[in-house]
């Protein structure tokens, strides 16, 4: 066989491999998760604009028959949510809080793709959160888990218990 058409089957494989791995479940949903957290974090000086995009894609990422529910007492706001929120009210939230003048930083991301069966996949994922000129500055440390579910569309997430 001669060097290039064994140089050719090689880069075929590995492009097929690197393909199949891209768009694997595991990281699709991994991409899919900092997409979601992305949609949180906020420099000094956004504009509008870039808050309705953020607010888009945050929409995108969420099932229509999300749940929520947040354990915790020490977050700022997390007792006027219920587990029977909907995905339009996420979605104003979200845009309240894009539209603040508020910075919001988020580090020390680990996302953990748990389980993953045929339409169903289960996240953790942990970070810290701090925000600037809110009503006032929060620092914390948030886990959550995520189920996402594979739609039409592909995954959303469809439940969201924060911890």
């Amino acid at each position: 066989m001669n060097r290039k058409l064994l140089t050719l089957i090689i880069l075929a494989v590995c492009g097929t491999g690197l393909y199949f791995w891209w768009y694997s479940d595991a990281k699709v949903i991994t991409r899919s998760t900092e997409k979601l957290i992305g949609c949180f974090e906020q420099e000094a000086g956004n504009s509008r604009l870039g808050g309705v995009v953020a607010t888009s894609t945050f929409r995108d990422l969420l099932d229509d028959k999300i749940t929520l529910k947040i354990e915790r007492k020490d977050i700022p706001y997390a007792s006027e949510f219920s587990s029977n929120i909907n995905k339009a009210e996420l979605v104003q939230i979200h845009s309240g809080l894009t539209q603040s003048a508020a910075v919001i930083t988020i580090t020390d991301k680990k996302i953990t793709v748990i389980d993953i069966n045929a339409d169903q996949a289960s996240v953790n994922l942990t970070f810290q959160i701090s925000t600037e000129k809110l009503p006032e500055n929060i620092n914390f440390s948030v886990n959550c888990d995520l189920t996402y579910k594979k739609t039409e569309e592909g995954w959303r997430v469809s439940s969201v218990l924060v911890k």
